[in-house]
This record gives structure tokens, C-alpha cells and sequence, in this order.
């Protein structure tokens, strides 16, 4: 029996015991409790614990500039085949779309990469990120892969493609690498998805709101140049606020 079944037989005999009711959502005593199953089974044992090892021969010249969404382990949440995972220690390899996940008690120098396809969402350092897969009928560059979510409201998600662009450089005769982050924007709009890749296609979604689209975009110049996908999501926040009190 997978650790997975072990953890829900498990946890309705404890409840049973306890005569306690099943709690419906995820509250902090849900998480608690599974974390305490997880600390009690061995979180070496537990089926996440399965990858290949996480290699990185990229040598940079600065440790600020890698390949990284956080350059180091950060404790998130991931669901792993339908389990649900507290607390654990994770990184998020951009420029080759990997979660990495740290083993409970090993050296911060080692890794695992988790099987993508079995991983539906992760969350690390407050965002939160699904796996989507490509459809027939989304956009070319839609690709699959891990996105970061932003619900804006129920018929309005933006996501984000983290990705980094690599380059070489020759230094003193020795090869390095840096990693430029060159991000993708989609917005799903009604269950269709649209790629935002400038103001134009946003007026195009939005043909009524371009007054307030361009007022925003010239009252944000810092912010797009300095942190692209924050003005990103608060320029969705703002179209959406703008098109609620246009229809009222």
C-alpha cells in the first residue's frame, strides 16, 4: 500500500479514536496533523521522496545572477500525486522548469527533481504556482509546464511563465554562465487564454479601458521597470476594478 493510502486509512482511524469530525478545509490543525503523520511514518518513506538527484554545472560569475527563483531552499507546500505536502524544503529551477525538493534532514547541497507530471501546484515565499498543460486551443507559446497564479477575480487569471534566458561569457579563459529572467504574461479570460506581451494586447482585450490601461502605464514606470511581474498583476487588478465600475 502506497503512503499516500497508509495516510488517509491512518488518519480516519485516528479521527475515529478521537471521536472527532473530519475537518473540511485546510485549516492550521489539518496541517498540524499531517505533518505529524508524515514526522511519525519518516518523511524519508514518504512516496515524494522519489526523482532523480538535482545537478547544477552552471558556473556563474555572481551569485546573484542564477538560475533560480529563490537561490536557495525556501519551506513551501506541494501536491505530489494528490498528496499534499506542509513544510517542506523546496527550490524552483526556472530556466529548466524543475521543483526542486530538499529531503527532511539532508545537506542543503542536495536535491531531488520532482517528476513533473506528478507534481499539480507548489507554493514557496508566498506565490503560488500549477502545472498547466498545453491544449490544442491555447497559444503557441502557452507552453506545458509550471505557472505561477494570480486570480484576479473568478473569470479573470493571470499567469506567469517564469524563464530565463542563458548566455556565455569567457572570463579569464574559463567558462560561466548568467541567466537573464525573461518572463511570459497569459491571462485566462472566461476559459480562454490570451498572451499579454505589451499594452497593445491588453487595449485589444479591453478596447473600453484603454484611457485607464495607458493612465496606468504612465503612472507606473518605475514599478515595470523595476519589478515587471508585480506591475503586471496590479495593472490586472486595476483593469478589472475599472471594468466593475464601468458596468454599474
Amino acid at each position: 500500500m502506497k503512503n499516500y493510502q497508509k495516510k488517509i486509512v491512518f488518519l480516519i482511524l485516528f479521527e475515529l479514536f478521537l471521536n472527532i469530525h473530519p475537518i473540511q478545509s485546510q485549516t492550521s490543525n489539518d496541517i498540524n496533523t499531517y505533518n505529524w503523520f508524515d514526522t511519525t511514518v519518516g518523511r524519508s518513506n514518504l512516496d515524494i521522496n522519489n526523482g532523480v538527484p538535482h545537478t547544477n554545472s552552471f558556473r556563474t560569475l555572481s551569485t546573484d545572477i542564477h538560475l533560480y527563483l529563490i537561490n536557495k531552499y525556501e519551506l513551501g507546500r506541494v501536491t505530489y500525486e494528490n498528496q499534499t505536502y506542509y513544510d517542506v524544503k523546496l527550490k524552483y529551477d526556472i530556466y529548466r522548469d524543475i521543483l526542486v525538493l530538499n529531503p527532511d534532514g539532508g545537506s542543503e547541497n542536495i536535491g531531488i527533481n520532482l517528476i513533473q507530471n506528478k507534481v499539480s501546484s507548489f507554493s514557496i515565499k508566498d506565490k503560488n504556482f500549477i502545472k498547466r498543460e498545453r491544449k490544442t486551443e491555447d497559444i503557441p507559446e502557452a507552453t506545458t509546464g509550471y505557472y505561477e497564479e494570480s486570480k484576479i477575480a473568478p473569470e479573470l487569471v493571470l499567469y506567469i511563465k517564469h524563464h530565463k534566458d542563458m548566455q556565455k561569457t569567457i572570463y579569464e579563459s574559463s567558462l560561466y554562465f548568467t541567466f537573464k529572467e525573461n518572463n511570459s504574461y497569459f491571462i485566462d479570460l472566461k476559459g480562454k487564454i490570451y498572451a499579454i506581451r505589451g499594452k497593445s494586447d491588453l487595449v485589444k482585450l479591453f478596447p473600453e479601458q484603454k484611457k485607464q490601461i495607458n493612465g496606468f502605464y504612465l503612472l507606473n514606470r518605475e514599478l515595470r521597470n523595476s519589478d515587471l511581474d508585480q506591475f503586471m498583476k496590479n495593472l490586472m487588478k486595476y483593469t478589472f476594478n475599472s471594468l466593475s465600475i464601468s458596468s454599474k
